[in-house]
């Protein structure tokens, strides 16, 4: 008959019995600062690891252009209301000319609305072609490494460097179409939209001036309404050069003077907010069930900050490869669920990048 098992064996068996935790990494939330317009820096009011609030400036940029148009599309809407009010109580003698002279004035504003935007399309442009040329030579590097690595040549810390440099050229190059696009479709370009618009009312007024006087009204309406939808757009691009912090947080990342340049829609400051971070682990398709959305789980430091309250906030609808840097080089080929759990961390102890471990309660 066998003797019983001593209490150590007892207490090992205990132990490998026990649920082993799930590795991940912390994510903070963060977003990017900047503004639509862009223009030339006069004034920063913060620094890398500045604490802001919502609502706090971070960087001024020069006003003067943009206060130039906001004033020009205003005096255009005081003339246009004018000019609706001549009309529907009683209009002179020199309505005809006075539509003229306004048209041609509309026309002028279009040809420059179209003048200032072409350069800046330009440079997007170029800004493409360059990143495109990163991305390729970067392409050509992570291949060659690629090759190299497959022979024992060069390292695998090379080979990962190479597809990291591949990965950030890709990302450019996206963010440069990105910027080419948002200029191509957006605010300046809704400048010129909103001149052609004027143009076309203030050239239709003068040739239908003489059709009637509902007809007239009607025209002067619309222009009115043009010329206010200027002066808003106008108003809302000279906010822009007031670029302020969207949220709480702390700004990451930060490099700018003033007399530095920022261009319309470049990222200005990258700031982490005081959100409650969260991590991705990774879980076979067997535990899946002990995962449940809204399921509060403990989450330890490897830094040593402390244990956490953690709540299972999402899961993947899709299977995938287990990442590299989780569980053991024998289960990265197993197909897992990746699990989002959002951390609750009222005092900001984690930081970005650090490793924890899950467990279930």
């Amino acid at each position: 008959m066998r003797a019983p098992l001593s209490w150590l064996m007892l207490a090992l068996l205990c132990a490998c019995s026990a649920p082993a935790g799930y590795s991940g990494t912390v994510q903070t939330e963060s977003v990017a600062v900047g503004s639509q317009t862009g223009g030339r820096v006069i004034e920063v009011d913060v620094a890398t690891g500045s604490r802001v609030h919502r609502g706090d400036i971070v960087l001024r940029l020069d006003p003067a252009l943009l206060q130039t148009q906001y004033d020009v599309a205003v005096a255009q809407t005081r003339q246009a209301a004018q000019h609706l009010d001549e009309l529907e109580n009683g209009s002179s003698t020199t309505d005809i000319e006075r539509a003229q002279a306004q048209s041609a004035q509309a026309q002028a504003q279009y040809r420059q609305a179209v003048d200032v935007t072409q350069p800046q399309i330009a440079a997007a442009t170029d800004a493409i072609r360059d990143a495109q040329a990163a991305v390729a030579l970067a392409k050509t590097n992570y291949s060659r490494a690629a090759s190299l690595a497959s022979t024992g040549d060069v390292s695998q810390q090379a080979l990962d460097q190479a597809r990291a440099d591949f990965d950030q050229s890709s990302a450019r190059l996206a963010q440069a179409r990105s910027d080419y696009a948002a200029l191509a479709d957006a605010q300046l370009p809704g400048e010129r939209a909103a001149a052609r618009q004027n143009a076309r009312a203030q050239s239709s007024a003068s040739h239908t001036l003489q059709s009637g006087r509902p007809a007239i009204i009607a025209q002067a309406r619309a222009a009115l309404a043009a010329a206010r939808a200027s002066a808003d757009h106008a108003a809302a691009l000279l906010r822009e050069a007031v670029v302020r912090s969207p949220a709480d947080g702390v700004v990451e990342a930060f490099d700018l003077h003033p007399g530095d340049l920022l261009g319309p829609n470049e990222g200005a400051a990258i700031i982490d907010t005081f959100a409650d971070p969260y991590v991705y682990i990774y879980a076979d398709q067997r535990d899946l069930a002990r995962f449940p959305q809204g399921q509060h789980v403990r989450v330890i430091s490897d830094a040593g900050t402390g244990t956490y309250d953690g709540v299972v906030e999402a899961l993947d609808r899709t299977a995938q490869f287990t990442p590299q840097n989780v569980e053991t080089a024998d289960q990265r080929a197993e197909l897992v669920y990746g699990v989002k759990i959002r951390i609750h961390d009222p005092k900001h102890v984690l930081l970005d990048g650090t490793t924890v471990t899950v467990y279930q309660p």
